[in-house]
């Protein structure tokens, strides 16, 4: 597991020391994200890097529209049962449309549930930001879509890595570490959870009722 500990993560976000332990005592950040581990100095606390960089954006992304209580609640576990049906994939930006017709070609499924969601709009970041080729990026969706009757839950990091050349994604639990030989490069590491948190938060309105 990638760790970033208080201190960078503090000089990283600007939030401060007293802002984290209010999310803490709020239960916006999961107790058990705060690892105690040994360090020259003593004891330090680390978090892990990926949850926890995005959890803390989708808080200072939301607070001003929620309370500490409801940011609670939309950000639980609890809130991802809702599911989305294929028609409305469109309504979801962060979902491109060359992701969608990789989806209703490839896909049996007339609805879809929210980690799955969660897993193409990481899919879709992973094109636009490595820079794919159309073939490239064509053959990484089409995979994606292979693997969502796979996907088990929020707690899933979905991995981008590089092997020979030809992008490639792999699920994996989220305490799972990710051990590659030396020919494979990872590129870019998603937390399924984190990424479900963020649409929780824009489209609750539309699809997810139950945050």
């Amino acid at each position: 597991m990638d760790l970033i500990s208080k201190k960078e993560l503090l000089a990283t976000t600007g939030i401060s020391y007293g802002q984290l332990y209010r999310w803490k005592r709020e239960k916006l950040i999961p107790e058990e994200w705060f690892l105690k581990r040994s360090s020259y100095t003593g004891q330090e606390t680390f978090f892990p890097r990926e949850q926890m960089l995005s959890r803390i954006e989708a808080i200072l992304q939301a607070k001003d529209r929620y309370s500490l209580e409801e940011l609670a609640r939309i950000l639980s576990p609890e809130t991802a049962s809702s599911v989305v049906r294929k028609g409305e994939l469109e309504k979801i930006a962060e979902i491109s449309s060359e992701m969608r017709e990789a989806i209703l070609h490839q896909s049996g499924q007339e609805a879809f549930a929210l980690p799955q969601i969660a897993l193409f709009a990481a899919v879709t970041s992973a094109v636009m930001s490595l820079g794919l080729d159309e073939p490239q990026a064509n053959r990484l969706m089409k995979r994606a879509v292979s693997l969502v009757s796979r996907i088990q839950g929020v707690n899933t990091n979905c991995i981008v890595f590089v092997s020979e050349g030809e992008p490639h994604l792999v699920l994996l639990p989220n305490a799972g570490p990710a051990e590659f030989d030396g020919d494979i490069e990872i590129r870019q590491v998603y937390s399924i959870g984190e990424t479900a948190n963020r649409l929780k938060l824009k489209y609750q309105n539309q699809f997810f009722l139950n945050a």
